[in-house]
């Protein structure tokens, strides 16, 4: 199976002359995404999962272009589902398209505040020649499987998550493999950081973490095989040595802010019969 990163959360699996591409949004790539597309399946309709006017070009452009989502996707499309070229999929649903095989699961969006509505939030569980893909949306719902995940896409930044969140993810799945995905919010710096605390300064997990460049792919092989991947895995780090070199790099991490006292606003009463007592 190849895996193409096009950015932030879209990537394309090819496998056996079948391409699927996932989360196809404004802050990834489509440009080159959309070329030759194959099938879309969509997580859910936020647009960074959802270009709706890149999506309707590619429908114009690919006649035969399918589209697989939640009913929100198509509601943003302006598309009513047909059951063919446009397929509402929930949690449970079992497809077969081309050489894939995709569980459905999931179910909702994880929670941005409490006053933000949630949405609909599938995953895709994509199986093909012995490796097992999943794409969790935006979300932190396992697969439906018990049997080890090739390779995790894993979200590393988002309004609805903390990295201790997304550490705890991959850790709690232990991939063989993870591909860090959901990371056009950061800056260089955020990204680099995320990047030491995912991999090669993480303080648990076997896997083997492997970052793409926006239109880099990975090439994984069976599981079966001796070498699934080419990279050994990061060895583990003392906790206490990962936060002293994080703070070597970032030293402001460390610094702890004081209050200025404003002589020119007046104590309160309360202050001044404190004091009072004091003295």
């Amino acid at each position: 199976m190849r895996i193409t990163f096009h950015g932030h959360s879209c990537v394309a699996l090819e496998h056996a002359g079948t391409t699927l591409t996932l989360d196809p949004g404004t802050l990834a790539d489509t440009a080159a995404a959309l070329v030759t597309p194959g099938t879309l399946l969509v997580t859910h309709a936020h647009p960074d999962h959802l270009d709706v006017d890149a999506v309707r070009a590619a429908l114009a452009t690919h006649p035969g272009l399918r589209v697989l989502g939640p009913e929100a996707a198509f509601e943003r499309l302006g598309e009513a589902p047909d059951g063919e070229r446009f397929q509402v999929v929930e949690p449970g649903d079992v497809l077969t398209i081309g050489s894939f095989s995709v569980l459905v699961g999931g179910g909702q969006h994880a929670l941005i505040h409490p006053d933000v509505p949630r949405v609909a939030n599938v995953t895709y569980l994509v199986a093909g020649d012995g490796v097992r893909t999943y794409h969790p949306g935006d979300s932190f719902s396992p697969p439906l499987t018990d049997d080890r995940l090739d390779v995790l896409l894993a979200p590393v930044s988002a309004p609805w998550m903390k990295v201790a969140d997304g550490i705890d993810f991959v850790r709690s799945l232990d991939p063989r493999t993870v591909i860090p995905i959901h990371d056009a919010v950061l800056s260089p710096a955020g990204l680099a950081l995320v990047h030491r605390l995912f991999g090669e300064g993480r303080t648990g997990g076997t896997y083997d973490y492997r970052p793409l460049e926006v239109g880099g792919h990975l090439d994984v092989t069976p599981r079966g095989e001796e070498h699934t991947m080419t990279h050994e895995p990061a060895p583990q780090r003392d906790p206490e040595a990962v936060a002293d070199a994080i703070l070597r790099e970032h030293p402001e991490f460390d610094e702890v802010p004081t209050i200025e006292v404003d002589e020119t606003v007046p104590p309160r009463p309360e202050e001044e019969v404190a004091d009072a007592t004091r003295e």
